[in-house]
């Protein structure tokens, strides 16, 4: 902690200003400072999570920052890499916080000149609200932080980055982007899809060939509010994850609508067995990530 001097967050939301807040948390005595947007930097500032608005990249000016955390959306992160360059100072670390990764990877690789360290991360962490007001120091707290590995990063300081990642609660796990991208397509950005799916079937514009939509929506409790929490995110975010990742998103949604459709065959047939043991490798899988949550992830 003590080998970073000065941290800069550009993109300063529920992630950024989270990452500042854990940093002050688990003792980070330096300066922090944020910028990307003309409200939230300002907020950040006017409720203590950092110390000031960063102006040196508006004013084409050099960063003294020792460590910039890219928090803004995918697009912003590519966009800020590939046109801010000769604003980071020689031997700071420049990592991400995107949630898809092999797109990031490859430009940071061509985009970022020699003696600046690019570590491409994705703390596994947030919420459907994004908003640098929600931000909280604990969100870390016991997350798994993915961090990419394979593209030729100087070893002292990705360890440097790495115990940092540790430091603010998180438990690092390393991974390839290509793997990375295929593995959150499953657990992160299929879901928000399904929810997005789920929730838009109560939508006004919908006609009644399910069910009645005034009457479902009375009805509609926990289980539904727990299914379709995520369907309050923001495309705004979720619009560049799209982008990004598309040929992975498309795939699992791929194998979920094979799986729906030998469900439903199943059920048209009478057959309750496969639904049984659909039930059963559910409760199997389920229990099994359960499992691997609490008792912590060994570095790949």
């Amino acid at each position: 902690m003590s080998e970073f001097k000065s941290v800069c967050v550009v993109g300063c939301g529920l992630i950024g200003g989270s990452f500042a807040l854990a940093l002050r948390r688990a003792g980070f005595t330096g300066r922090i400072t944020a910028c990307g947007g003309a409200r939230s930097p300002r907020l950040a500032v006017e409720r203590g999570f950092v110390d000031a608005v960063e102006e040196s990249f508006e004013r084409g000016e050099v960063c003294e920052a020792d460590l910039i955390y890219l928090a803004s959306p995918i697009g912003g992160i590519i966009d800020f890499l590939r046109t801010r360059p000769k604003q980071i100072r020689p031997g700071a670390i420049v990592t991400d916080a995107g949630s898809s990764k092999a797109e990031i990877c490859r430009v940071a690789r061509e985009s970022l000149p020699k003696g600046v360290t690019f570590i491409g991360g994705h703390p596994m962490a947030g919420g459907e609200n994004t908003g640098v007001q929600y931000a909280r120091a604990d969100l870390f707290d016991r997350a798994t932080y993915a961090l990419m590995i394979g593209q030729g990063t100087d070893e002292v300081h990705f360890d440097r980055f790495n115990s940092l990642v540790e430091t603010i609660g998180a438990r690092a796990l390393l991974a390839r982007p290509e793997d990375h991208d295929a593995a959150v397509a499953l657990i992160s950005h299929l879901p928000q899809l399904v929810a997005s799916a789920l929730a838009s079937l109560l939508g006004p514009g919908r006609d009644a060939e399910v069910a009645d939509r005034d009457l479902a929506r009375a009805l509609a409790a926990t289980g539904w509010r727990d299914m379709t929490r995520l369907a309050g995110s923001a495309w705004s975010v979720w619009r560049d994850i799209c982008l990004t990742n598309q040929p992975n998103i498309s795939n699992a949604l791929g194998s979920l609508v094979a799986e729906l459709q030998s469900l439903k065959d199943a059920l048209d047939a009478r057959d309750f067995n496969r639904a049984r043991d659909l039930f059963a490798e559910a409760n199997g899988s389920v229990a099994e990530q359960r499992a691997l949550h609490y008792s912590g992830f060994e570095k790949l």
